[in-house]
């Protein structure tokens, strides 16, 4: 593929959906990439996965997603206490999936570069594929999670926990861990992505709600 370079960094700057932090943010939750809802929306964790996130974290009776809330603090501080404790940020802050981008027409090149993350986020656990295109796109996905969390890490410097949600998100977060900003945090490992209600149904997620009762977060008291 020609310049697949900049095409592919072209494609994460038009598809791109912000991340979202607060000054008082102490959590930073880790996803994987925007689809159909963060596109629509404009936040990231927009769907059901924000919603598992929200119940969790605070009510089961919610019907408020996560991004919603978190991205909108001053809009809802009054029914959920803490919002700006939290931040949220993607690995890949466009879809990883083309089924998350049904709403708009891709340019041929742009349907590569999509197509090409999908492999990559099924396969996540390899370090280094056979067709060099692969590894180009990973790279660059890679150095942009990388800029963006270390950026972030400077910026608002109460984060002090890191919990990446699910195992490409968590698999990511290691491969550029050796970053000293990063490595000073406290990284909350095995926590499942958010989908599928599987905040309900792991045992690791206790490890989630010591912290959240540590830091006084409502519904965790």
């Amino acid at each position: 593929m020609e310049d697949i370079i900049e095409i592919t960094k072209d494609y994460l700057k038009k598809y791109r959906i912000e991340d979202v932090l607060h000054e008082e943010s102490v959590i930073l939750f880790i996803l994987e990439s925007p689809h159909t809802q963060e596109m629509k929306y404009g936040y990231p964790v927009a769907g059901s996965s924000g919603l598992d996130m929200t119940r969790f974290i605070y009510d089961k009776g919610s019907n408020d997603a996560f991004g919603k809330i978190v991205s909108q603090s001053g809009k809802y501080e009054t029914e959920y206490d803490d919002l700006r404790k939290f931040g949220i940020l993607n690995v890949s802050p466009a879809p990883m999936q083309v089924g998350g981008l049904k709403a708009y027409d891709l340019t041929s090149s742009e349907q590569d570069i999509v197509e090409i993350l999908e492999k990559l986020r099924v396969n996540y656990k390899t370090k280094k594929h056979n067709k060099q295109d692969w590894n180009q796109v990973k790279k660059i996905v890679l150095n942009d999670f990388k800029e963006r969390l270390v950026s972030t890490l400077k910026e608002y410097p109460r984060i002090k926990y890191i919990v990446p949600c699910g195992k490409l998100a968590e698999t990511y977060l290691n491969l550029i861990s050796d970053e000293e900003i990063i490595a000073g945090k406290r990284i909350i490992s095995s926590i499942p992505h958010p989908s599928f209600n599987q905040w309900s149904r792991y045992d690791t997620m206790d490890k989630l709600r010591e912290i959240l009762v540590e830091l006084g977060i409502s519904g965790q008291e």
